[in-house]
């Protein structure tokens, strides 16, 4: 896709030239042997011949020429393009080319893997490469009039180097294969998602509701509360985190002598089939359910309390009975409450069994669990009408509303913040965006790599739940969090099953991880800046099941 917009824009890079198709950290969902690609981009040099080369092994070094073979080669054009104001020519080249055929090799592409290749020209020089998640930089610079040494030095990718000096030595393009992923694995080989916060018995979560006075029934819960009238409702398919309908209700709690003493909320759920837990069926089928109100098989229930500063959890049965296990996934490996809640709602929190609360360290005033922001762009929606997106815009900026006056963290604040700005949450004509990066991301070096790792990465797979932690390290605001941790996140994410080490652990939940191996996002870590520590061969630099 983006080699298309590139193609249409004619943009060129810096220095020797550019390869503008295809990007790096594009998700590719066909077969990896025999699969051809166009390959394109320009020189500044007519009728220059252009080497595809491939990492031999995904695992080499790839800043050695000797980890690199020869797959193709293409003729640059000895037709002129300009750009913008540019007074120097560009010369197209394109071709299409396999990087791994049936004669080759397939460790070059291992099943569900990362790999990487880039183009050379005669003189040895490697042509720069652009990511998937970077047209928006290359829209901005080129709408803007800019010469295509310009806007190649502002756009180049994460795999160019992030010294912006070192931009012209070029970068390679990594593609990730989506036939395969943690998913398809044996169960005793998938990664242990929601398993961090350990387990506890039934017995222990009936004390937890006692200690915290959980209603015994929806219908209790909902009279206790106030959800006779005045609470907003939103209806929507959660695709980004569970995969399941959702229908959302929350409130703010009044006193008689506090005006705002926390806020409630409830969100019954719906899989498509009647009454069970089941995952990752038709999201139109699921919405019809939601949307009629019928066949739920489950409800969540959350309370803040701003007097207490504390936020507890409760789940119902399809009965509305009290319910003291809740499935969030299809293996039905953890399912303890509160535990399996914390996994995203508090990364940094955790049940004590002794006093029968959840804790966290790190934070002395405030919940130690966490309500998390309304990311509508995550969301599908039914066509019903009342029940689209666009019908229900408003009712997602009042719950964020509500979220933003339950004490959230830093992250969760600014996200609520930047998706309505540059109007405020609690301003009625204010709509959501999904262009939001933050500051932290958008500013934080002279290239574009923090964007390109915010929206490519952090914001496909990591957002969601590091959003809750306490631990400024953790929060993933800024790339300054990212960057400290690079080895450890390339090892939770792409590292495999090993013994009894489970692999993969990051995504943690199984949807997360499930729309994460769809996406590109493997390939732009692997790009990313390589651990100083890293020796080869480095295994997790496949990123394969």
């Amino acid at each position: 896709m983006l080699a298309m917009r590139l193609g249409v824009l004619g943009l060129g890079g810096i220095g020797a030239g550019c390869t503008t198709g295809p990007a790096n950290g594009t998700a590719i969902d066909v077969a990896r042997i025999d699969a051809t690609f166009e390959y394109s981009g320009y020189t500044n040099t007519p009728g220059e011949v252009v080497t595809l080369e491939v990492l031999a092994d995904p695992t080499l070094d790839p800043a050695v020429n000797a980890s690199w073979v020869s797959f193709g080669s293409a003729t640059t054009s000895l037709s002129p393009t300009m750009i913008n104001s540019s007074e120097s020519a560009l010369y197209r080249w394109t071709t299409h080319a396999a990087p791994v055929t049936s004669r080759d090799d397939p460790a070059r592409w291992r099943n569900g893997g990362v790999v990487r290749t880039r183009a050379k020209r005669a003189s040895g020089s490697v042509l720069t490469t652009f990511d998937e998640p970077a047209f928006p930089c290359l829209a901005e610079h080129y709408l803007a009039g800019e010469d295509w040494a310009t806007i190649g030095s502002a756009c180049a990718g994460v795999s160019n180097g992030r010294v912006q000096s070192t931009r012209a030595a070029g970068g390679h393009v990594g593609l990730a294969s989506t036939t395969l992923s943690p998913l398809n694995l044996a169960a005793s080989q998938k990664p242990d998602w929601l398993g961090r916060k350990g387990d506890i018995t039934p017995d222990q979560t009936s004390d937890y509701y006692a200690a915290w006075g959980a209603p015994v029934s929806l219908a209790a819960f909902r009279t206790r509360y106030g959800f006779t009238s005045g609470d907003v409702t939103a209806t929507y398919y959660n695709d980004g985190d569970l995969g399941l309908g959702r229908e959302m209700h929350c409130r703010a709690l009044l006193g008689r002598m506090v005006p705002d003493v926390g806020i409630a909320c409830y969100v019954t759920n719906y899989s498509g089939v009647a009454g069970k837990a089941v995952f990752n069926e038709p999201a139109t089928t699921v919405l019809a359910d939601a949307v009629a109100r019928v066949n739920s098989f489950a409800t969540v229930a959350m309370v803040y309390n701003r007097v207490k500063q504390t936020t507890n959890f409760v789940v119902y049965g399809a009965s509305g009975e009290q319910a003291l296990t809740a499935q969030l996934d299809s293996t039905k490996a953890h399912v303890s409450i509160p535990n399996v809640c914390l996994e995203c709602h508090g990364i940094d929190s955790s049940y004590d069994s002794t006093t029968h609360a959840i804790i966290d360290p790190n934070v002395s005033a405030g919940p130690a669990a966490q309500f998390l922001a309304f990311d509508p762009f995550s969301f599908k929606f039914s066509t019903a009408p009342g029940f689209t997106q666009h019908d229900q815009e408003s009712a997602f900026r009042q719950l964020n509303a509500l979220i933003a006056r339950t004490s959230p963290t830093a992250a969760t604040a600014d996200l609520i913040t930047g998706m309505y700005a540059p109007k405020l949450v609690t301003d009625p004509t204010a709509v959501a965006n999904n262009d939001y990066v933050p500051s932290g991301w958008a500013a934080a070096d002279i290239t574009q790599d923090g964007n390109t790792m915010y929206r490519g990465v952090v914001k496909r797979g990591c957002r969601g739940c590091h959003a809750s932690a306490s631990h400024a390290e953790l929060d993933f605001l800024e790339l300054a969090d990212w960057t400290p941790l690079l080895a450890t996140i390339r090892y939770e994410v792409c590292a495999r099953t090993s013994g009894s080490v489970r692999g993969h652990a990051m995504p943690q939940a199984e949807r997360v991880s499930k729309q994460f191996w769809n996406s590109g996002a493997r390939a732009l870590v692997v790009s990313y800046t390589q651990p100083a520590a890293t020796t080869f061969p480095d295994p997790t630099a496949s990123c394969d099941p």
